[in-house]
């Protein structure tokens, strides 16, 4: 990459963390506030899609929070399935996790590689959230081309710390609290899951599309994402 491409990179992230950042200080909606986030994410990196998973405070399983399409949605519950890949590499490390090619992803997760083929991705970079030394979750980015992929693990980490304030929300917060979020943006989860089982049911489309229609009436409205799912879902009940 010449240093006017590193330049252009360099400012389109620092404009996406801005636009990323600011959106913490409307009202805190972490299911949208963080799918923002990995949009803006994939556009700063170059990546293809990306996910967001987050521990468990009982038991530390990661779950899925947040992605940006069904695509990647679906090869993160498959790693989350196996216990293998990039986001459960950099949780346990605490490390940043880089694997480029089809050869080197099956030498090191044989489980989730055909996960990866089916997708396209032949590229990964998952870089930890962490949280006073401990891993709250991890933010996963996939490639289609894994050219440049050495050099956006600064940006990643950027966007995976403000991530972190994304659940934590600042402040004094203790350890029974980012307990409490944590647990409240997984059951957000569930809600935006159930939105787009309505979605995709009434509108006769397929589950990715319906989580794009999703995402773009929360745009359009200006609500939160959570709080347009309920929506959606107290309609429905309501309405049957």
């Amino acid at each position: 990459m010449t240093m006017h491409e590193n330049a252009g990179r360099a400012g389109n992230a620092l404009h996406e963390l801005a636009v990323a950042t600011a959106g913490l200080l409307g009202e805190q909606d972490v299911i949208g506030m963080t799918s923002s986030l990995l949009a803006g994410c994939s556009r700063a990196t170059g990546a293809a899609a990306a996910g967001l998973v987050v521990a468990r405070p009982d038991d530390r399983r990661l779950e899925l929070l947040a992605s940006t399409s069904h695509r990647a949605e679906q090869i993160e519950l498959y790693q989350l399935q196996a216990d293998e890949g990039a986001c459960v590499d950099a949780v346990k490390t605490l490390e940043p996790v880089t694997v480029v090619g089809s050869a080197q992803i099956a030498d090191r997760w044989p489980t989730v590689v055909r996960a990866f083929a089916a997708a396209g991705y032949t590229a990964v970079h998952a870089v930890p959230m962490i949280w006073h030394g401990e891993a709250l979750g991890a933010v996963n980015l996939f490639f289609v081309d894994g050219g440049s992929i050495d050099e956006i693990s600064e940006i990643a980490q950027a966007f995976a710390d403000v991530a972190v304030v994304a659940i934590v929300h600042s402040g004094r917060v203790t350890a029974q609290d980012v307990v409490a979020r944590s647990r409240a943006a997984l059951d957000q989860r569930i809600v935006i899951e159930r939105a787009k089982g309505v979605i995709a049911y009434a509108g006769n489309v397929p589950t990715d599309e319906a989580f794009d229609l999703l995402l773009a009436l929360a745009g359009s409205s200006g609500r939160p994402l959570g709080e347009v799912a309920g929506q959606l879902i107290d309609h429905a009940v309501s309405t049957n």
